[in-house]
């Protein structure tokens, strides 16, 4: 389907790596969860969707993207509407191309996954967020989650596709010693791999935790918060089965060289110039570096990128990727909080920037 947009045209002005796209297709969610950014900042949120239309027009270059995840700051993917279509819109473009999609899996039908599955394959993966062992513990966090079609949709998605499935949990308080538990449940349901992620969103670091006497519920032991100001994650996997990861390294250490040689800036390495972190679109069809960055919390820049001029709905997608205020941003990564803390040189050295 390549029409008159091409990468390597659109890429050659600030050598964006445009084989990788991060899209936030809707900022609805069905869950309250008490540290996201629609629960903790709500004045701010904008609850909108990106519809099959958005992709048909402005990603006429969908055979040539390699890679896409589907995740938002606010929202969960499959509460989009033409969540389904938009999916099978890239896979018809480039069966290859790499799906990856981080839901917390409640509400929807068997039908549905079935659906969901029949168009996946191999090359995707799909990333269940659930944080207990049933509806009792998981809704501690994941608030208005529904377990009984969590757990109908995994049976039904797993007999319907090939796709990579990953059980994603977040260690607290109230789960830090049922972590083999759900390792076990997991592998019983037939996932592939099951993550655990050590988060740093707790009353003893968190800025935005309002207890004036810091007690936190949730927080676990020390020894299962993150150290740094990114997440760690910590993958097990059940039968031996590893993605093939080959083409993305290739791709990332082209771009990690690429940007080794332009970036003035030795206390910055980019993952957004090397592909590993894709390329942010948020619901509202905003271009932001990466989600990182597109967050709400006011420690970010994000209002640098809330311009008409860069909206892809209304500029065009070529136009946004061109525009001369990217050069800013470029040359000078200090001026965003987010970029030293999550790209710093000291915690990015090239096997994570080719691999994350």
């Amino acid at each position: 389907m390549t029409g008159g947009v091409n990468v390597d045209t659109m890429q050659n002005l600030f050598n964006w790596p445009l084989w990788h796209w991060h899209f936030e297709v809707s900022s609805i969610c069905t869950l309250k969860c008490p540290r996201c950014p629609r629960t903790e900042i709500p004045e701010s949120l904008v609850q909108t969707q990106l519809r099959l239309d958005f992709f048909e027009k402005n990603f006429t270059f969908a055979d040539q993207i390699k890679k896409i995840t589907f995740c938002g700051d606010d929202g969960d993917p499959i509460y989009a509407r033409d969540f389904l279509s938009i999916v099978n819109f890239f896979k018809q473009q480039n069966p290859s191309v790499n799906i990856n999609i981080i839901t917390n899996g409640s509400y929807k039908t068997p039908d549905w996954w079935k659906n969901l599955g029949n168009v996946l394959n191999e090359n995707d993966q799909v990333h269940f967020s659930l944080d207990g062992w049933d509806q009792q513990s998981n809704e501690q966090y994941r608030v208005n989650c529904d377990w009984d079609s969590i757990m109908s949709g995994i049976h039904s998605l797993r007999e319907n596709t090939t796709a990579f499935l990953q059980w994603d949990a977040i260690v607290f308080k109230f789960n830090q010693h049922q972590i083999d538990n759900m390792k076990s449940m997991a592998k019983e349901l037939g996932f592939d791999s099951f993550q655990l992620t050590r988060s740093t969103k707790f009353g003893s670091k968190y800025q935005h935790y309002n207890d004036n006497d810091k007690s936190d519920s949730l927080e676990p032991d020390e020894e299962f918060i993150s150290s740094t100001h990114r997440f760690f994650r910590e993958v097990f996997r059940f039968n031996g089965r590893i993605l093939d990861t080959k083409p993305a390294i290739i791709e990332n250490t082209k771009y990690y060289n690429q940007v080794k040689e332009i970036n003035k800036n030795k206390n910055i390495i980019p993952l957004c110039l090397i592909g590993t972190k894709g390329i942010f679109v948020n619901s509202q069809g905003y271009l932001i570096p990466c989600c990182w960055v597109a967050n709400r919390y006011n420690h970010t820049g994000l209002s640098k990128f809330l311009i008409p001029e860069n909206n892809i709905s209304t500029q065009g997608i070529e136009n946004v990727i061109n525009a001369e205020h990217w050069n800013t941003f470029i040359e000078d990564f200090d001026t965003m909080t987010e970029c030293k803390n999550k790209c710093s040189a000291h915690l990015v050295d090239k096997k994570y920037a080719t691999t994350w």
